[in-house]
């Protein structure tokens, strides 16, 4: 496959675009790059090439283990199909009017992407307590707002997310839950995936998390939030293991923690009534 425009998308040079990309691809290691051209920046993507599969197991083995359908790992796809699969999906949600990078070229070898903000995960790790918990509430009204016009993420991370002045962005549509889920069962996926990435961050704000349960609980559809409402007791039965994990293990097992406290806490299972933290 040639390297070309795609339709309804950003046209440029050609060869020159070619040419730069083939003097970069030799000297870096990164899947993913950032490339200045003609006073712009844009990023390259290549091709997933290993076949991730002891990943997949332990995502499917937790999933399985856990009863919590939702943790079954998405289908990810490789090589010059995978790049095809980003791009249509991409190109699918521009015309939506989703705030997604704009594909600028596709070849066997790479996925060209305009640039598309700054990551949001070191701004909010950079906030105080307070902004921090406006910042990350306001991202989940984003996300569900796109939920709203029926869509879903996929991978929907606080890395995942891009400030783009004085709006939100998002990127890496790499994950394809869509033959495997309902459309409920992949908006609570984000909602959950959101949540977990969001509790890295609870450290400085033990009140964060119930928010951010009470915000999404509060606004997802009645199917969303019962499958939500399942996960919570399932991760809150789960709260005295994950809170013995040490912390050195990783960020994931406190974030765990953090979520599974926080949603025993707010659906009363630690002996209180449902939380009902003000929105």
């Amino acid at each position: 496959m040639d390297a070309r425009a795609l339709p309804d998308e950003i046209e440029y040079p050609r060869d020159a675009l070619r040419e730069e990309i083939d003097s970069v691809l030799p000297h870096t290691r990164q899947r993913t790059f950032k490339l200045p051209f003609q006073g712009e920046t844009l990023w390259v993507k290549k091709p997933r090439r290993g076949p991730g599969f002891t990943m997949y197991g332990l995502q499917a083995a937790a999933s399985a283990l856990t009863r919590v359908p939702m943790l079954w790992p998405p289908r990810v796809s490789r090589g010059p199909y995978g790049l095809q699969r980003e791009a249509d999906r991409l190109g699918a949600l521009t015309r939506k009017g989703w705030p997604v990078p704009a594909v600028v070229a596709l070849s066997d070898r790479w996925l060209v992407l305009r640039d598309n903000g700054q990551c949001i995960a070191p701004i909010v790790r950079g906030q105080p307590p307070e902004g921090r918990s406006s910042l990350l509430r306001r991202l989940l009204e984003f996300l569900q707002t796109l939920h709203a016009d029926g869509g879903w993420h996929g991978a929907a991370q606080t890395r995942n997310f891009t400030q783009l002045g004085d709006r939100f962005g998002l990127i890496d549509f790499e994950d394809d839950v869509e033959p495997s889920m309902s459309l409920p069962m992949r908006q609570a996926r984000d909602i959950a995936l959101f949540a977990l990435s969001a509790a890295r961050f609870s450290d400085r704000d033990g009140r964060l998390m119930e928010a951010l349960l009470a915000d999404a609980h509060r606004r997802a559809p009645s199917e969303v939030e019962a499958i939500l409402d399942t996960l919570g007791r399932q991760l809150a039965r789960l709260h005295r293991v994950a809170d013995t994990i040490p912390a050195w293990v990783g960020t994931d097992p406190p974030a765990v923690a953090a979520l599974a406290g926080a949603y025993k806490r707010f659906l009363g299972l630690d002996g209180d009534t449902r939380s009902t933290v003000a929105s």
